[in-house]
């Protein structure tokens, strides 16, 4: 296949139609010329017209330059969306790779964080702080109420001392008293 050496692959498709064709022209003669031309002038656009002054060679050879003409639209069309779809390709790789530098990243801060967790360098909630302030509060109270306790307890030693004399005075008043 000596007609397909060179031609990039977007374009193989339009050209394995008018191989095809040309291919039909040689085996079947001028009547397959009539019935090609008539069948692929939709396929060339309309472009072509058939007329009864123009000679078989001479309508096959503008049926091959429109489809010619139409291929290369195809082959630029095709040519443009798929360097749209590099464009796109290239952006959307880029893209993810900033993404996935950014997820890397995100997890070494987790990691790290994970590890502080574990040693004990961060809590998660104020529970520790709050109960050590409240038990600083109560030893604080703890501490007012022994001293309390100690000046009513020392109260009550000198009261009951004060009140064991007057009794034992008493006691004696009524001893004497009696005699």
């Amino acid at each position: 296949l000596p007609f397909f050496v060179g031609i990039p692959p977007l374009r193989l498709g339009a050209r394995l139609i008018v191989e095809a064709m040309l291919s039909a022209i040689r085996r079947l003669g001028a009547s397959a010329l009539i019935l090609v031309a008539g069948a692929s002038a939709d396929a060339a656009g309309g472009r072509l017209a058939l007329s009864s002054d123009l000679s078989p060679v001479t309508r096959v050879v503008e049926l091959l330059q429109g489809l010619s003409k139409q291929i290369e639209a195809e082959a630029k069309a095709e040519e443009d969306l798929y360097e749209t779809f590099v464009c796109w390709a290239k952006s959307m790789l880029s893209q993810k790779a900033r993404s996935n530098a950014a997820a890397s990243a995100r997890i070494e801060e987790l990691e790290t964080y994970l590890k502080d967790l574990a040693a004990g360098r961060i809590e998660l909630t104020t529970e520790r702080a709050d109960l050590e302030k409240e038990i600083e509060t109560l030893k604080g109270e703890l501490e007012v109420a022994t001293q309390l306790r100690e000046k009513e307890a020392e109260d009550f030693a000198t009261a009951k001392d004060e009140m064991d004399k007057a009794i034992a005075a008493l006691s004696q008043a009524i001893e004497v008293l009696k005699e």
